[in-house]
């Protein structure tokens, strides 16, 4: 090479009469393009989650290769020939730069890799790496796995099930024996995971798993007792019966199982509880109850027949009036029923059930979601506590006295509460999302995040963990995220009002109204009364400067609720109207629809919506003169 070229302009020269630059250049665009486009297209198509990955590596190896062969060969006129060797650089300078070269092009493709698996890591299930919660399980603590139906024909399902849940509904009534609530245990149906990490997951020491296995007229049950700490059987047992009566079948063996795993145990004591003579009735119950769990309007009218069809077989199982009760009750908040006629019909079957069986948790915990719904916090916190006393194991009475402590502001009580419960049932989805509210309150969003995330895992399906998570992310700012889980909540459940009003807000969020109020609509055209879709179409007139028919609509609500609606109605609804007040500066109206959202005899709880009141209160306060008014509501802001 000539002395009068440096090293550098030697190099450049020869990449740009090799053509080089130009190549790589356009490959990098392409590469660019391409995985936007993945990113873009790989959920809607529903392209397998390796995909992106191999696409990524075949990117990154092709940088090295495009290099070599830009290097090598030109293409022109003439078709593909071999660039002419002799040039500006000297053996030795060329494998310098060869050296540079490859150097450059593994940092190019670690800076690719490094980005774009964070994105397609987000594309996928949000999965939480596997938290490293150790639960100190319970000395007697015990999980039922569903049993797995090894029929030559798969027809025996249902007794499976039946003699799983037999066995669980036994070994809740021993005191001293701690069992994980259905819930969460049969999360795990032909689970893969090894039993340690269900055991783990359930908080539990030992996990009971079986089998039925049907030949001829002749059906032989399987059950194991698994040590969750080293995976060893306890004790294994079969029992074979003549395939007459499943029903006797399913409470015989039930019976028998649930006996010989009593004396598993030590110290152990079989409690009486309120059961149904009617196998039947408390299969349909039992049913029922999988049905009540997933609140959506379809899911809670199914629960309703299935109680009805236990009372038909046992007109006196009180559990079945309290079902009934408390799923008219949460009707008027998931569905379409005012809840006038919600607490009108739920009151007379908590009387049915308290006349049958006046110690019943059930009855009493319907009692308290329904004192709670009519604003009366006192009773409703006595009457739950009082079905927590009753039967500590029976799950909705600890989330509903959860939820009147959080109302009230009690944060840490609500977060004792659930945590007590969560141990009894770890992977239930509403005591979660109740907790994970609990911790954003106190500022550990992302911890409630993580918890949320891991669940999801194992439930990718569940709208209620998807729609809550969008919420937490948008509220925490990710948008995208938020939109994305909120419309996978909507694409499983589009008719659910819930995930119709989730995803309505989300659109606001992000600023298309149009769309936002194409759903509300087409929402409250089917579900008039419910109050998650009037919520957010309230918050949809608001965003688009609707002021008039904003304060109607809250006017509206208002009439309906009458003078005699809980304190955190009236609450509610006078700090809308009193925000109104402020947009449109008529700072006297706004004063007085903010005393009287603050001046409520109940106290006011902590939280966002009473913070705010207080503040827009002060300021309506001072614009009015009144400074020392203003005053004293921000010191009780603060």
């Amino acid at each position: 090479m000539s002395d009068r070229h440096s090293f550098l302009s030697a190099t450049l020269g020869e990449l740009n009469r090799r053509k080089v630059l130009r190549t790589m250049g356009a490959y990098a665009v392409a590469v660019f393009v391409l995985l936007q486009l993945m990113d873009a297209a790989v959920e809607p198509l529903l392209l397998p989650s390796w995909l992106p990955t191999v696409v990524v590596l075949v990117a990154i190896l092709g940088f090295p290769l495009v290099f070599m062969l830009a290097w090598f060969f030109d293409v022109g006129p003439d078709g593909v020939r071999r660039t002419r060797t002799a040039g500006l650089l000297n053996r030795a300078q060329t494998t310098v730069l060869f050296s540079i070269t490859l150097i450059a092009m593994l940092g190019l493709a670690w800076g690719f890799h490094g980005y774009y698996a964070k994105l397609f890591d987000a594309e996928q299930p949000l999965v939480a790496e596997q938290a490293d919660r150790d639960f100190s399980a319970p000395e007697n603590s015990i999980a039922v796995l569903p049993f797995s139906d090894l029929s030559e024909q798969g027809d025996q399902g249902f007794l499976a099930d039946g003699v799983s849940e037999e066995i669980l509904n036994l070994l809740a009534q021993v005191d001293g024996l701690n069992v994980a609530a259905r819930t969460s245990s049969f999360a795990f149906r032909d689970a893969r995971e090894d039993i340690r990490e269900i055991g783990r997951l359930l908080g539990v020491r030992t996990v009971l798993e079986g089998s039925v296995r049907k030949s001829g007229d002749r059906i032989r049950l399987t059950a194991q007792l698994i040590n969750v700490q080293d995976g060893f059987h306890i004790w294994s047992k079969y029992y074979d019966s003549e395939l007459t009566d499943i029903l006797e079948i399913q409470d015989e063996v039930a019976s028998q199982i649930a006996s010989a795993l009593v004396e598993s145990f030590d110290g152990l004591e079989v409690r009486s509880e309120a059961r149904s003579d009617s196998v039947a009735a408390s299969q349909a119950y039992r049913t029922g109850r999988l049905h009540w769990w997933r609140r959506t309007p379809e899911e809670l009218q199914r629960a309703i027949e299935l109680f009805a069809n236990s009372l038909e077989h046992d007109a006196r199982f009180a559990p079945a009036y309290a079902a009934m009760a408390d799923t008219w009750l949460l009707l008027a908040q998931y569905g379409n029923v005012e809840k006038v006629k919600a607490t009108e019909k739920a009151q007379v079957m908590i009387e049915k059930a308290l006349e049958l069986d006046p110690e019943s948790a059930e009855a009493f915990a319907a009692l308290g979601l329904a004192r709670w719904q009519i604003g009366q916090m006192d009773a409703a916190e006595s009457a739950l506590r009082h079905a927590s006393d009753l039967n500590e194991d029976y799950i909705p009475a600890q989330l509903w006295l959860a939820g009147v402590l959080g109302q009230q502001g009690r944060y840490p009580e609500q977060s004792r509460v659930l945590e007590q419960a969560m141990v009894r049932d770890p992977l239930n989805e509403l005591l979660l999302v109740n907790y994970t509210s609990n911790l954003s309150v106190r500022g550990e969003w992302q911890r409630g995040r993580d918890l949320m995330a891991e669940l999801l895992a194992l439930r990718p399906d569940s709208s209620i963990l998807l729609r809550f998570m969008a919420k937490l992310e948008l509220r925490n700012g990710n948008l995208v995220a938020g939109w994305k889980l909120a419309d996978r909540a909507y694409q499983l459940q589009p008719e659910n009002p819930e995930d119709i009003a989730s995803m309505a807000q989300t659109w606001v969020l992000l600023g298309d109204l149009d769309a936002a109020e194409s759903l509300l609509l087409e929402g409250l055209e089917d579900s008039p009364n419910n109050p998650s879709l009037r919520d957010a179409y309230w918050m949809l007139l608001v965003v688009s400067k609707r002021f008039e028919k904003a304060e109607r609509v809250v006017r509206e609500m208002k009439a309906e609720a009458g003078e005699d609606s809980p304190d955190y109605t009236q609450r509610y609804l006078e700090s809308r109207l009193g925000l109104l007040a402020m947009i449109r500066g008529d700072f006297g109206a706004a004063r007085e629809h903010f005393n009287a959202a603050v001046d409520r005899e109940d106290p006011l709880a902590w939280s966002g919506d009473e913070i705010m009141s207080l503040t827009l209160g002060s300021l309506a306060h001072r614009e009015t003169g009144d400074s020392e008014q203003a005053g004293a509501l921000l010191v009780s802001a603060e």
